[in-house]
């Protein structure tokens, strides 16, 4: 038998496209947390993805031979355009996953805003093994001064106004030990509160920021993003948003089946008069006993 002397991390690089040494340079995508089972996680985010960013139904084609085959080679081409629109990245770790968004034209953080938001405003529950839906608009390598320059060139968008803002900083680390959640939360505040750069009194603000700034460190790579209604949509934590959804929807469907019964008894109770509803009992006891038949 030959044995095989690929390692671990070998045998996963060739499963998936991208590695986690992809994330020390800028990218951006989608972190995604699994409760137990990374392959329903995956399939939950994947689906989640299809029906918000899903290919518009093309219309059907007339003409000639040529033409049928033209537009059938670009409708090929667009699929697996479509295809590689996301990536998954091997972070190596069990429970997590991160999606790679490779198309310039979708932006992370309102795309999972939008999935929660309209899953909260719908109350509808659509997933089971997903913890979290986390947006990373910038990456970097996991050091003081790395996350210190991409987080200036990520706040731009959202702080280079007059108006002053409030913002809330929430740091994760995943097996890495070499850098402090305090150093991280100190660097990025003195960037957010900078007056020669941004607005003047921004302030910190953790029970309900109008950004949160959220920086989550797995091994060497920093990814970071600038959300909104972070606090109401129980900091993107799409099973705790939802869960209750799904008791509502039993309690609804218990109450729907007690109205049924209800009417099926109240049929029975207004039955024509001279009709009378005979249980097996009282059946039982009008049946003349048997006449005793002599030998």
């Amino acid at each position: 038998a030959v044995v095989s002397t690929q390692s671990t991390g070998q045998k996963r690089q060739g499963k998936y496209r991208l590695g986690l040494e992809e994330l020390k340079s800028s990218k951006k995508g989608i972190i995604a947390t699994a409760n137990f089972l990374d392959y329903g996680c995956r399939r939950e985010v994947f689906s989640l993805l299809d029906d918000f960013c899903g290919v518009e139904e093309k219309p059907v084609v007339e003409g000639g031979d040529e033409e049928v085959d033209d537009e059938i080679a670009k409708e090929i081409a667009g699929m697996k355009a479509e295809k590689k629109r996301f990536q998954i990245v091997d972070t190596t770790l069990n429970n997590m996953m991160f999606i790679a968004v490779m198309d310039d034209s979708i932006e992370v953080c309102q795309l999972v805003h939008k999935i929660l938001a309209t899953l909260r405003e719908k109350k509808e529950r659509k997933t089971r093994f997903t913890q979290r839906l986390l947006p990373v608009s910038h990456t970097c390598y996991a050091s003081i001064d790395d996350i210190k320059k991409t987080a200036l060139t990520m706040l731009k968008d959202q702080f280079y106004t007059k108006t002053p803002k409030t913002f809330g900083i929430f740091f994760k680390s995943r097996n890495n030990s070499s850098i402090q959640r305090d150093e991280v939360i100190k660097a990025v505040a003195t960037v957010a509160t900078d007056d020669t750069t941004f607005a003047d009194f921004n302030k910190v603000h953790l029970d309900n920021p109008e950004y949160a700034i959220m920086i989550n460190v797995v091994k060497t790579a920093a990814m970071m993003a600038v959300v909104k209604d972070f606090k109401l949509l129980c900091k993107y934590n799409i099973d705790e948003l939802t869960k209750s959804y799904a008791s509502k929807k039993a309690e609804e469907a218990a109450a729907k089946e007690n109205v049924v019964s209800t009417d099926a008894v109240d049929d029975e109770n207004n039955l024509p008069k001279g009709e009378e509803v005979v249980s097996e009992e009282k059946a039982d006891s009008v049946v003349e006993p048997a006449k005793e038949v002599e030998a």
